[in-house]
């Protein structure tokens, strides 16, 4: 089954709780383990409709209703940057890295991959602009000057359509 372009700006996690379902689907599936701490900091990454921190997540699981049975002395910052470093490496989740935050990935069931962002500096929406042609053609002009890519981060910062209307 086709993964669908990310290409309209409205696109992303509608529901936090579908999305750690599809999540949990994906992880059986290729034989991953997402324990209560991942699922969480999953759900909150999900849940937060924009870029979020690190230290915003930590706070979230310290403060927050905690049902699953993970304790507040669970959520010292090495397990939250842990379950961070599983997520992103199972592409569940992408950094944004000129801001430092991290938002879901639109495609649970999909591995890492690279995707252009583009990033509201008003109001800090961020849309995953999933387009294979861009991707394509960094890599490509990277190999034509004798530069082996490893990985794409490509973020473009501006006013999205309602900031700047």
């Amino acid at each position: 089954m086709a993964e669908p372009a990310c290409i309209d700006p409205r696109h992303h996690v509608h529901d936090a709780h579908g999305f750690v379902a599809a999540v949990e689907r994906a992880c059986h599936e290729r034989g991953l383990r997402l324990t209560p701490i991942r699922a969480r900091v999953l759900g909150l990454v999900a849940d937060a409709g924009q870029p979020i921190k690190a230290y915003d997540l930590l706070e979230l699981i310290r403060v927050g209703n905690n049902d699953d049975g993970e304790g507040a002395g669970a959520a010292a910052p090495p397990t939250v940057y842990r379950a961070l470093d599983f997520l992103l490496a199972n592409g569940f989740i992408h950094k944004l890295e000129s801001v430092n935050a991290f938002v879901a990935c639109h495609h649970p069931n999909t591995a890492q991959h690279s995707v252009p962002f583009l990033i509201c500096d008003n109001c800090h929406s961020a849309v995953e602009l999933e387009d294979l042609d861009v991707v394509a053609q960094l890599e490509e002009r990277a190999k034509s000057l004798g530069f082996r890519p490893q990985a794409q981060t490509l973020e473009v910062h501006g006013l999205c359509a309602r900031c700047a209307g």
